[in-house]
């Protein structure tokens, strides 16, 4: 139903903030910037909900975590130079 594909599509952004940080350890700086995108827009797309669930709203909660979570690693590779 429309409350389980909405927490799924929660949990992809935790997902994603792995392949973030997974990919600047094989050396490919790139890939955060693309999550980055994504996961904000995904996220914005998200505020615009009326989340009265419980669950949901927790899960949403974690995905404003995640978006800070990303725009740190981007940061990294910024202040870095790579």
């Amino acid at each position: 139903d429309l409350e389980d594909y909405l927490l799924g599509i929660c949990n992809l952004p935790s997902e994603l903030t792995r392949v973030a940080q997974n990919s600047v350890t094989s050396g490919n700086f790139s890939v955060p910037g693309e999550v980055q995108t994504f996961v904000s827009n995904l996220f914005e797309g998200l505020r615009q909900l009326n989340l009265k669930n419980d669950l949901l709203r927790r899960r949403f909660d974690s995905v404003k975590y995640e978006v800070k979570r990303i725009e740190e690693i981007v940061y990294d590779i910024a202040i870095r130079g790579l």
